[in-house]
């Protein structure tokens, strides 16, 4: 007889760990119309070089049509990032980097990368996937990653830095990294396998180290970044300036805006709306993770679900929920976006905290909303971090018990590309 499945063994159990109340989206869509392709995983301006030299590098050498995960640029994304692992030692300056932990697991495994041992969807996780569409953006490489219009001056700079005069004389040791692609390309299985002694992996963690870059590097980058042309990164220039008002300590994004709309007042609507979608998913946020933190506590017969209501946190931080749905939704329709969807999205998503609801009311309406989120993750929906024991009562699985935080009804709980913009004027001071 065929196997079946029983009503204790869904089709839909894999796991879904992020954003487990679908706040993200909506948030990433107005911080691209703050900032367009600059996104918060970006933190060493420097990959943007590395970008720029292996599109030189490895411009006319084949696909694999059998093998996509052994693509041109992926191999020298693995040289790369294999000769920054190899020769970093402690250095407190190789941060940053996609890949750098799965790379040295793999070195210390079995001594190179290959696709197995790699990130498992390089075309995202890994430094092209992560930088594409800011070097799109910048015209530094195509959208299939050839060389762009202004990859050939930043190749230059990046030359002159290396002691080279120009890309032209930079030709011997770009061959010689070319051929290295070419090698480990052709291994079987394809793996990075160049035949270097260890001059040459320091030479190319010299290249592409992320904070080795020099005043004729970073000056193009920094007017790429800072362009007024038709390549203008929104209000990256700006936010760019107001860094400076900022010790280290005391960065806070909310702030950041706040000089932002002083500065340039036609901004107002997009930042009020950002406040205002804020607002209310810090109050979704706090809520759900006091809920959890306090339901964590209870083993066997689960944790009643309405007996949170009690809790001065948890009152404090859904009182009001449904007047911040609608300022957050008034806000929204301000907001110019090509398809005009953000308000119809904020609508379909948050409909069930439109309406006035006691503490209890919200923390069950929390929980149906989560149990919604992980459902539409995919064809088969992922699993609640949660399992219901009844109507009203919950079992927090093991993997998402933490223990208890101080809410934060006055910090935003997305970032709007402040962090990255700061950590580039750090590596191009």
């Amino acid at each position: 007889m065929l196997p079946f499945l029983t009503s204790y063994d869904p089709p839909g159990n894999s796991e879904g760990t992020l954003d487990p109340l679908g706040l993200y989206q909506i948030a990433d869509r107005l911080a691209v119309q703050l900032v367009p392709a600059v996104r918060e995983r970006m933190q060493r301006i420097r990959l943007l070089t590395a970008i720029a030299v292996g599109a030189l590098v490895t411009e006319g050498l084949e696909d694999d049509p059998r093998r996509r995960d052994v693509s041109p640029y992926l191999v020298w994304e693995w040289l790369v990032v294999e000769s920054l692992v190899r020769m970093s030692g402690d250095d407190p300056t190789l941060w940053g980097v996609p890949g750098t932990q799965v790379t040295r697991r793999a070195l210390d495994q079995h001594g190179y990368l290959d696709a197995r041992s790699y990130l498992k969807t390089p075309r995202i996780f890994g430094f092209h996937g992560v930088y594409k569409r800011l070097a799109n953006h910048l015209g530094i490489v195509d959208v299939h990653l050839g060389l762009g219009p202004n990859a050939e001056p930043l190749v230059d700079a990046w030359a002159r830095g290396m002691g080279l005069r120009d890309r032209a004389v930079a030709g011997p040791l770009l061959l010689r990294w070319r051929d290295a692609v070419r090698r480990s390309q052709e291994g079987r299985p394809p793996r990075t396998k160049p035949n270097w002694r260890i001059a040459a992996w320091d030479e190319l963690a010299t290249a592409f180290g992320p904070s080795r870059s020099k005043k004729w590097e970073q000056r193009c980058l920094r007017n790429l970044l800072l362009a007024s042309d038709d390549r203008r990164l929104g209000a990256l220039p700006m936010l760019w300036e107001l860094q400076a008002t900022f010790e280290d300590d005391r960065f806070r994004e909310e702030l950041l805006h706040d000089h932002l709309e002083a500065r340039a007042p036609e901004l107002g609507p997009l930042l009020r709306a950002i406040r205002s979608y804020e607002a209310f998913v810090r109050s979704l946020q706090d809520g759900f993770d006091v809920l959890r933190a306090e339901a964590a506590g209870v083993e066997v017969h689960g944790f009643a679900v309405p007996q949170i209501a009690a809790d001065q946190e948890f009152e404090r931080s859904v009182r009001g929920l449904h007047e911040r749905f609608e300022a957050a939704h008034e806000a929204l329709s301000h907001v110019s976006l090509a398809d005009g969807a953000l308000p119809n999205l904020f609508t379909e998503r948050f409909r069930a905290f439109a309406e006035p609801m006691n503490a209890a009311e919200c923390a069950l309406a929390l929980c149906t909303h989560h149990e919604t989120v992980q459902r539409q993750k995919s064809a088969d929906g992922k699993r609640p971090w949660f399992d219901r024991l009844g109507q009203d009562r919950i079992y927090i699985r093991r993997a998402y018990r933490e223990p208890r935080r101080e809410i934060k009804p006055d910090r935003y709980v997305h970032d709007y590309r402040g962090q990255p913009i700061r950590r580039f004027r750090t590596d191009l001071s």
